[in-house]
């Protein structure tokens, strides 16, 4: 609904019909088209997967309007596994669960829409595995391992037997899973941790508190600037914020301003530079192209009357960036409160601390802001001065080097010292190896990948902040990477589902 709303994309499919004289069909394909150009020269895989949302949207949009919709797959009537080159995400959303037992395509990540679609319709699936749609033959047994992501051909008794009992163990956990959903994140011995959620999506925001999260950690808005990269986009961010804010109030929603820049780069912003990482990014695109800034700060303060909206600046590095930004923000309210429009002036705002810039510096940001949340993947990349998309050195990423966590843990005390709030939104807090870590360092809020909010709840609820408190202070005196994840390993075993942990 997003692309199809999406103000830009309207216009110009009315101008293309309007000035070049072409029926709507071909208007509609030429401007989708375009899109996909510009997501294919985006170097970040998960923001290509993306390509195959728009091409969905644009089979679907043209199949009513040439007359030509299609059933898909609604008709099965026996259980079966389905294997194919690809499937579209709406293709994905429409298999009934009852007779579709998993599935396996030659094409996709794990990021795309089909693989999240999959997992919140509890199919198992298994994608990107590239040619096995020509090896298999209809009516052959097939084994769909969607937790260790590998499918099993033709597989003995011995196989038949143990997946069975594996994928019983699966659902019972699951099952309690879902009745722990109302529970509160909160550890054996009393201590309560916030457990957000990380989305993309405004229409995720549905799922939140199905998987039992407490609001939105971190809002990516990016999709927004990639899908409508004009500068007049107001309305299209407006409406996806309110949203978002709308479903889940009161819990609080922390949206971050567009992290452009790196892999991420909209057709006009395109540049060129040697390193973009290090380069033009993040907040600071916003102050160089206030114009931007402005008209993202005006959609954020305008839905913020619709819940709890917390504002969040990326890539911060210097205490004179916040000030610069609070200075637009102080603008824009001015220029709302003429026109009578109505905001929350009380809205928080906060930085991510993605670089040691920041880590180390961090006393000196926290007078000026009202919140932290820690970006773990960039801080462990600007740390380790690893490239983690390269090849060459993607061995070298290791979020649990211990200059990273020590960082980590800094930030953590300098923000409790000051009694500022500060949460985690990077990856590692969606890793069960890494939470009883996070836990034991006290900060407030974990925020993680939708699916995986009930398996990190499960592991708070089963350990002890005392305990966790001492193998903080065990996992900082490790000399390695290897030794910090021996401890969390023989920490971690015993207390959490094995199926889950694996």
């Amino acid at each position: 609904m997003l692309i199809l709303d999406d103000p830009t994309i309207q216009r110009d499919v009315r101008d293309r019909i309007i000035n070049d004289l072409v029926n709507a069909e071909y208007a509609v394909s030429k401007v989708l088209s375009e899109i996909v150009e510009r997501f294919q020269k985006i170097d970040d895989p998960y923001m290509k997967e993306r390509i195959a949302d728009v091409r969905d949207v644009g089979r679907r949009l043209m199949s009513q309007l040439l007359g030509t919709e299609r059933e898909v797959l609604q008709n099965v009537d026996h259980p079966l596994v389905l294997v194919s080159k690809d499937l579209d995400p709406s293709d994905t959303m429409n298999l009934p669960p009852d007779m579709v037992m998993g599935f396996a395509t030659d094409k996709g990540g794990r990021t795309s829409h089909t693989a999240i679609v999959a997992r919140s319709l509890g199919i198992p699936a298994v994608v990107g595995l590239r040619d096995l749609a020509e090896q298999i033959q209809p009516g052959q047994t097939l084994i769909v391992d969607g937790i260790h992501a590998h499918v099993i051909v033709d597989p003995d008794p011995e196989e038949v037997l143990y997946y069975s009992q594996l994928r019983k163990k699966y659902l019972d956990t699951e099952k309690t899973i879902a009745l722990n959903a109302e529970e509160s994140t909160v550890t054996t011995d009393g201590f309560q941790i916030e457990l957000s959620a990380n989305i993309e999506f405004s229409q995720e925001a549905e799922q939140v508190r199905r998987y039992g999260g407490t609001g939105v950690g971190l809002f990516r808005t990016e999709y927004l600037k990639l899908l409508s990269p004009n500068e007049n986009d107001e309305e299209t961010q407006f409406q996806a914020y309110k949203h978002v804010l709308q479903v889940l109030d009161p819990d609080p929603v922390i949206i971050r301003t567009f992290d452009l820049g790196g892999d991420k780069f909209p057709g006009s912003l395109q540049g060129e530079e040697a390193n973009p990482f290090l380069g033009w990014r993040a907040v600071r695109i916003g102050l160089d192209r206030p114009e931007i800034m402005r008209t993202q700060l005006r959609a954020i303060l305008r839905a913020s009357v619709f819940g709890k909206a917390k504002l969040l600046l990326p890539m911060v590095t210097d205490v004179g960036q916040v000030r610069e930004v609070r200075e637009h923000l102080s603008a824009v309210k001015a220029s709302l409160g003429e026109r009578g429009v109505s905001y929350d002036d009380g809205m928080e705002v906060g930085i991510m601390v993605e670089t040691p810039a920041a880590s180390m510096g961090i006393d000196l940001m926290l007078p000026e802001v009202d919140f932290v949340s820690i970006g773990t993947n960039d801080l462990t990349q600007y740390t380790l001065a690893v490239d983690r998309g390269s090849p060459y050195v993607a061995k070298l990423y290791d979020p649990y080097h211990p200059v990273v966590l020590r960082q980590i843990a800094h930030v953590v005390r300098e923000c409790t010292k000051a009694d500022t709030w500060v949460g985690i939104c990077g990856q590692m807090a969606s890793e069960p190896l890494a939470v009883p870590f996070l836990v034991g360092l006290e900060m407030d809020e974990l925020s993680v990948v939708l699916p995986r909010i009930p398996d990190v709840k499960s592991l708070v609820r089963v350990i002890s902040l005392e305990q966790s408190k001492t193998l903080v202070d065990k996992t900082l005196k490790a000399g390695s990477s290897g030794e910090v994840l021996e401890l969390l390993r023989e920490f971690v075993k015993g207390k959490y589902p094995e199926v889950l942990l694996d």
